[in-house]
């Protein structure tokens, strides 16, 4: 309804609860171009396996003529061998190897580069998100025609979506790393990555989270994980509500064991936790708000 006369291109976003949801979205906004950029253990309380997961979600390259994958995924490393014996065209992304189609890696002076056929496209500036995402809106770019001049121009400007490891510096010098949009753990992993290379000898580094959900059988080891990982970077982790309390203080425990003691503080809001950072952080400390979870969730 609100496209208008001479749109040319619709980036349209699919998700899923179950099977067949995204083959009905795709009956009436059928793909030219299909992209999947993961495939993890969220919702994987709805699926029963990350195997359920990959034939739900692969429902979108049916009808598509070319599909994007993330070679770095083991199960869509897997799900290319099957769409490529299909005759699909398949451009593989990677945020490491130089064999994918569209690779995007670190350079030795802080910037991204991005690489496409292991030929150099161009550098940007060095922002924490993921780097198969970049990657794979390089690769549909190029499908699209767009010429790679264009694409090194507006690499350089990308934006970052709205709390997706937003990074901004507040009013009292405290550098607050927004990303409460959600949580799994692989954005996670990306996310305690971005708040270690802010953290210093003499500031604080604080993790403020309510844990990951709708991870089915997998979610108390996931968060336990991320607990443990955290600890092993923050001063300071403040654990939001109920819900994963336990698995994360596991975590910790763990973290513990290893060396690594950081403060936990535990509140049962968001609110509290807020009030928390505010009386105890000053200019120059950082802090990640990691997912942010409704209160029935808490």
């Amino acid at each position: 309804e609100g496209l208008s006369p001479g749109t040319e291109v619709l980036i349209a976003e699919m998700g899923t609860f179950k099977k067949g949801e995204i083959a009905d979205l795709c009956s009436w906004i059928p793909p030219e171009i299909s992209v999947i950029t993961s495939i993890g253990p969220v919702h994987l309380e709805r699926f029963g396996s990350e195997d359920e997961i990959v034939e739900a979600k692969s429902e979108i390259t049916r009808d598509a003529s070319v599909v994007v994958l993330n070679a770095d995924n083991h199960h869509l490393n897997s799900l290319s061998r099957r769409l490529s014996a299909e005759g699909k065209t398949l451009w593989m992304v990677s945020g490491n190897d130089m064999n994918a189609d569209v690779a995007v890696r670190d350079d030795d002076e802080g910037n991204l580069v991005i690489y496409v056929g292991q030929k150099r496209l161009c550098a940007m500036p060095f922002l924490d998100v993921s780097r198969t995402n970049i990657a794979a809106a390089v690769a549909v770019s190029l499908v699209l025609g767009v010429p790679e001049s264009s694409i090194a121009e507006r690499l350089v400007t990308l934006p970052v979506a709205k709390n997706r490891l937003n990074v901004s510096v507040n009013p009292a010098g405290i550098t607050v790393l927004d990303d409460t949009y959600n949580s799994n753990p692989a954005g996670s992993r990306l996310a305690l990555g971005a708040l270690e290379r802010r953290k210093t000898v003499s500031s604080r580094a604080v993790v403020v989270t309510p844990g990951m959900i709708e991870l089915g059988k997998k979610q108390f080891e996931e968060n336990s994980f991320f607990g443990r990982a955290a600890a092993r970077i923050a001063t300071d982790i403040v654990i939001v509500g109920y819900t994963n309390r336990r698995a994360l203080l596991k975590g910790i425990e763990n973290a513990n064991g290893e060396g690594f003691n950081p403060n936990v503080v535990l509140t049962k809001s968001r609110k509290q936790a807020v009030k928390w950072v505010k009386e105890h952080l000053v200019s120059g400390d950082s802090v990640l708000y990691e997912n942010d979870l409704p209160d029935h969730f808490l």
